[in-house]
């Protein structure tokens, strides 16, 4: 089969190492979160990757991700949490998926939709301990006594107890330990009503790294199993590589004479005679349109720059007054082997590894390694 024109591409062996490590350094089990096609991994696969490691759950944000998983063949335990009131709740009871819940209106949707198929929910309560976003904040102490009554008439099953963490990746910010403490309290409550938690879960992906006492009973890891730490910290504690390279062959090289304009807007101009390649991937895959400071990519092993305006389905990098590449020659955006990662291009772009990766556009093919 002839190589794609452009891919990224996954090492899939090394995802499952990636999660084999997190296991390790924290001893406890792992929710592979597997939302957005998989940070832009490719879902089943790095699912199935992720399970191969040893994880022992899934985590999607939305049902039809977690139906996607159930139709691919996957039978582990799938937690989907961001799923509002409106939700067809009938379709994650049938595949035995699991949901969170934050809300007297969500907990009623779903007791709706287990009333009509007659399926018993897998219920996860999540709690606001400070993210304020989704979880329980004042109608906490309701929806504990909405789930206790439910709990007493074995009409639901609390599977687990979770909150989610803002600042991770901040290891010196007071709002962690102000979170895990505000989990602790929550956790007491229920018990203090008589009302197991069952699984505890709190770790995120910065927390595996920096907080091992977070752990509990299970941590869920998403960024981490991807190979990327959250603030791109380097740390002896989890071992991880990172599993996507980005590349795509040279379209066209050509000489361009000193004084040219390069792209839309004509915002880079010659100063010399230059050779330029152009590569056929855009904004439109998710290449960062506008950067802050210089973008790379790595042709037979040298660092070449990106200029003038990305378009929506094309770049071109600076090859320099003379050069032996050509058309056919494969360039290298990001990868584990290059030196060159998503840390890099989010610092360029000033954004974050975890949009450089899910941003990918569909039209990018995900190969096996």
């Amino acid at each position: 089969m002839a190589e794609q024109i452009f891919a990224a591409t996954i090492d899939y062996q090394q995802l499952s190492a990636n999660a084999s490590s997190i296991i390790k350094a924290t001893g406890v089990p792992l929710m592979a979160v597997v939302k957005a096609d998989a940070y832009g991994h490719g879902l089943i696969p790095s699912a199935q990757a992720a399970l191969t490691g040893g994880a022992a759950w899934l985590g999607t944000a939305f049902i039809d991700e977690a139906v996607k998983l159930r139709e691919g063949g996957i039978t582990a335990p799938i937690l989907a949490w961001l799923t509002p009131p409106t939700t067809d709740f009938r379709r994650a009871l049938e595949f035995t998926i699991d949901l969170s819940v934050s809300s007297l209106e969500q907990l009623s949707a779903i007791i709706s939709a287990s009333e009509v198929i007659r399926v018993r929910p897998r219920i996860h309560l999540k709690v606001d301990t400070g993210m304020t976003r989704g979880g329980a904040l004042d109608e906490f102490p309701v929806l504990v006594s909405a789930l206790g009554e439910l709990l007493d008439e074995e009409r639901i099953e609390l599977v687990g107890t979770w909150s989610h963490l803002a600042c991770a990746d901040e290891p010196k910010n007071p709002m962690n330990l102000n979170q895990y403490s505000r989990f602790i309290s929550a956790l007491e409550y229920l018990e203090s009503e008589g009302i197991n938690p069952g699984i505890r879960h709190l770790a995120n992906s910065g927390a595996i790294v920096h907080f091992p006492n977070f752990a509990f009973d299970m941590v869920r890891a998403g960024l981490l199993i991807y190979g990327y730490i959250p603030g791109a910290i380097t740390t002896q504690r989890v071992r991880v590589k990172p599993v996507m390279e980005l590349s795509a062959d040279i379209a066209l090289v050509k000489r361009v004479p000193a004084g040219a304009t390069i792209g839309y807007g004509a915002t880079t101009r010659l100063p010399e005679d230059r050779y330029i390649a152009l590569l056929p991937l855009g904004y439109a895959d998710g290449i960062p349109r506008r950067f802050d400071s210089e973008l790379l990519c790595t042709i037979g092993g040298i660092r070449y720059p990106l200029i003038g305006r990305v378009s929506m389905d094309q770049v071109t990098v600076d090859l320099g007054a003379q050069t032996s590449i050509k058309a056919g020659d494969r360039a290298i955006f990001f990868g584990p082997d290059t030196g060159l990662t998503a840390d890099d291009w989010a610092m360029a772009a000033g954004t974050i590894s975890y949009e450089i990766l899910s941003r990918l556009g569909a039209r990018i093919p995900r190969v096996a390694r």
